[in-house]
């Protein structure tokens, strides 16, 4: 069985594939035979002119409407414990509380673990591994293999799933491009954790711009990966195939155009996690970034959506200043990457007390990422047109000259 996927080739062996997946495909679309895999893996549009970008071409790749923006990682406390070390509760509790394109999402997610098996002094000791800044990396980095065409829809007896098909090798040198670097252990390991850790949500979703659309609500259980595959010979390393399966809730959002494109190496080449999620977030709701526009948050509230405190919380005064801390940090690290060009802070007060409670941040864009998000709305419009999801009056047969026109109003 051949793949071939935009300008590169999966070769699938059906001797070559996990006993795991043996006999239980009917067939596979690569993103040139899908619709829904075609436009998500439709990049060639969004790269920046080197005359608009001194830094020269980035990196694109596709982040999950809500599901990105939820704090889904653990980012302090218990990341990897061996067994007989667990705490009483494993299971890690967050709230959901977003508004995006006019819906907002109201409701929590619980975090479970991963039970992982890694060789110690000879013999196999069980860890109990949270999902946390290391699992994120290597997810952002395979979802960028996806964007660039390495993902497939399989058409398993049981059902359809989207896989990603790559090598460690091509997994490492994506993780390296942004100066993530990890042996294949590690990965592999990273690997295992987004497979066996569970993510489990109940949120409702309010259409704030129509009143008369009744709340929807959700409640489902999931890995974050649905199924992980390996297939090779003993010391292949870097050559060992992989087959990851995303879950039901990213496969719904592939097919339902509900994704947007950031460059992955502006993010991604940010040395902390706070800056990596702060920017990959401007990329996601800042959609209106132009001059003379601004973008604001509350330090707590960005803080407990990342996932650094919770709601439940008590925030001293030392734990407020070491927040301002981390985020002055985070401030520095967009205007260095060229994200913002300035931001102010503004003293929330307690009306009784007159102590500094929180603070507000005022962001004001740079004239690099204006017109980085320009071009992005571009495509994500011209995608949306071909997916059908957004509607052209007065034409029923839309050539590529007219495309350009309708993208460029």
């Amino acid at each position: 069985m051949e793949i071939t996927t935009m300008s590169r080739k999966v070769n699938i062996s059906v001797d070559n594939l996990p006993d795991t997946l043996r006999g239980q495909i009917h067939g596979v679309e690569s993103a040139i035979d899908n619709e829904s895999l075609a436009l998500f893996t439709d990049n060639k549009d969004v790269r920046i002119s080197i005359e608009n970008a001194a830094h020269g071409l980035r990196a694109y790749s596709n982040t999950f409407n809500h599901y990105d923006l939820w704090g889904r990682f653990v980012r302090s406390g218990h990341k990897k414990l061996p067994l007989e070390e667990a705490p009483k509760k494993t299971i890690i509790t967050r709230k959901i509380s977003e508004k995006i394109d006019g819906i907002l999402y109201d409701g929590e997610l619980k975090i479970t673990p991963a039970v992982v098996s890694t060789r110690k002094d000879g013999e196999d000791v069980e860890y109990l591994v949270w999902p946390s800044d290391r699992e994120e990396k290597v997810e952002r980095a395979l979802i960028r293999l996806a964007s660039k065409g390495k993902i497939v829809k399989i058409n398993f007896k049981s059902g359809i799933q989207y896989a990603v098909v790559f090598s460690m090798n091509e997994l490492a040198q994506e993780l390296k491009t942004v100066g993530q670097s990890m042996p294949y252990p590690q990965i592999k390991e990273s690997l295992e954790a987004l497979q066996g850790s569970k993510l489990s949500f109940k949120y409702s979703a309010t259409d704030t711009k129509n009143t008369n659309i009744d709340d929807s609500f959700y409640e489902s259980n999931m890995n974050f990966l649905s199924s992980l595959h390996f297939s090779g010979k003993k010391g292949q390393g870097g050559n060992v195939k992989c087959v990851a399966c995303l879950n039901a809730f990213v496969h719904n959002m592939i097919d339902n155009l509900e994704y947007k494109g950031y460059y992955f190496n502006s993010a991604q080449e940010l040395k902390r996690g706070l800056s990596r999620w702060m920017m990959l977030r401007l990329y996601h709701l800042w959609r209106y970034a132009a001059p003379g526009k601004t973008y604001h948050f509350r330090l707590l509230s960005i803080m407990e959506k990342y996932g650094s405190i919770y709601s439940t919380d008590n925030i001293t005064e030392n734990k407020l200043k070491a927040l301002r801390r981390d985020m002055t940090t985070t401030m520095k690290d967009l205007i260095e990457k060229g994200a913002i060009s300035e931001y102010s802070i503004t003293n929330v007060k307690d009306d009784k007390t007159g102590n500094i409670i929180d603070y507000t941040y005022e962001m004001h864009p740079s004239d690099q990422f204006c017109d980085e998000i320009l071009t992005l709305n571009k495509h994500n419009k011209r995608i949306e047109i071909q997916g059908g999801k957004r509607i052209v009056e007065n034409a029923v047969l839309i050539d590529e000259d007219k495309l350009v026109e309708i993208v460029d109003k």
